[in-house]
């Protein structure tokens, strides 16, 4: 009997603890869920609307020249003045600097005085062969004397009428008056080679003589052409070696601005040159406008570039543009058919905006045409997608989470 009692205590006391904690699941309250709304966003929207305009570019560039002159100088000399500085306006010839000219004048008179005595020494030649020219019949003559001199010495040799030491003295007196004559004929005919020598002399004194003229009116630094001092690099009293630098200027005339236009408008500005057609360009420096036009494209593409350089030259209002200016300037391509004009904001990455779809968001591909400024003055980018239907809402609001399939509202809504 203690022994059933054992067993059955325990079983009575689990079965106990079963039956009340079903009753008490059976007794809790029920859990009501609550179904969370989804997040949406408030966005704006902008219709779409086709159009035909000419797009713009946004370009910066750098003002520049392809005539900026650094001059040197060819001399060794002291600086004696300087008639400009840096910034300076300067007219074509206008003296700049001074240099000391003492040496180069120096030379200039030893030069000329060389000159003058090969002049001598051509007339001094002139007038020898005149006069060899005069002597040639005279000794002609006296050969024939002497000639004939011997002719009779021979005779009275012959009749013992005259010693055989007077017939010596005349073959002697015939011998000398030969030479005499020889001389006097190589002379005469060695005339022209004198004075192809003194000529050439001439030649090359003139040409000394040039060079000294050259080098002294080198002491004066002139303006090669018109333009404005970019750098001053002596002063009074610098003593200058050939081959220093003095100073550059550079053409106010012939200022240009380089600036690289994107790697995806190059077609574009390819077919509108090709075709004859002028590409014009507008910038604001000071809050003046500059009206530019796109001359030519680089002949070199540089490393890492996104694009090619194009050169712009400069209409008007050049003097108030300094070399190396930064410009900002607006580049109108030609007329593009069925493009859309959007605020930047509805650009997401570099070629995809978010249309609105039944309450949320589609990606939709595009292509950058260019940008556009409107007549109040604001800024809007042109693109085209082959996908976009006229009056679809475009998402001008830039969300950070933009994905297709998000939920937005549009504020309008």
């Amino acid at each position: 009997m203690v022994l059933l009692k054992r067993i059955l205590l325990p079983v009575a006391i689990v079965l106990i603890a079963i039956a009340v904690f079903m009753g008490l699941k059976q007794s809790k309250p029920e859990k009501t869920v609550i179904k969370k709304p989804e997040k949406v966003w408030r966005v704006t929207t902008v219709p779409i609307s086709f159009q035909q305009i000419s797009p713009e570019i946004t370009l910066y560039g750098r003002i520049e020249t392809p005539r900026k002159s650094t001059l040197k100088s060819a001399l060794d000399a002291d600086v004696l003045a300087t008639s400009v500085l840096e910034g300076s306006e300067v007219n074509l010839g206008q003296l700049l600097i001074k240099l000391d000219d003492k040496d180069v004048a120096l030379l200039l008179e030893q030069r000329d005085a060389d000159l003058a005595e090969i002049n001598a020494l051509i007339d001094s030649e002139k007038e020898r062969f005149k006069r060899d020219q005069g002597l040639l019949e005279q000794e002609t003559q006296l050969l024939t004397l002497a000639d004939k001199a011997v002719a009779r010495s021979k005779k009275l040799e012959q009749s013992r009428l005259a010693s055989q030491s007077t017939l010596d003295d005349a073959l002697a007196n015939k011998q000398r008056q030969m030479l005499t004559l020889k001389r006097l004929n190589y002379d005469i005919a060695e005339h022209p080679a004198r004075v192809a020598q003194l000529n050439a002399r001439k030649k090359r004194a003139q040409a000394l003589l040039q060079q000294a003229e050259i080098n002294f009116q080198r002491s004066n630094i002139t303006a090669p052409f018109s333009g404005r001092i970019s750098n001053l690099n002596v002063a009074v009293g610098d003593r200058i070696r050939p081959g220093d630098a003095l100073l550059s200027l550079y053409d106010l005339e012939n200022l240009e601005v380089r600036a690289q236009i994107p790697g995806r408008y190059i077609s574009q500005v390819h077919q509108m040159m090709n075709q004859g057609k002028t590409l014009v360009a507008t910038s604001y420096v000071d809050e003046q406008e500059l009206s530019l036009r796109l001359e030519r494209l680089s002949g070199e593409v540089k490393l890492d570039s996104g694009g090619i350089d194009g050169l712009f030259s400069i209409d008007a209002n050049k003097k108030m543009l300094a070399l190396g200016s930064f410009v900002e300037l607006k580049l109108r391509l030609a007329q593009q058919d069925k493009v859309v004009a959007l605020p930047f904001n509805a650009l997401y990455g570099l070629n995809h905006v978010y249309r609105l779809n039944e309450g949320y968001l589609e990606s939709v591909e595009i292509e950058r045409i260019g940008e556009y400024t409107t007549a109040s003055g604001a800024k809007q980018l042109l693109l085209r997608g082959e996908t976009l239907v006229e009056g679809d809402q475009i998402i001008s609001t830039q969300l950070p989470n933009a994905i297709t399939g998000l939920r937005v509202e549009a504020l309008s809504e």
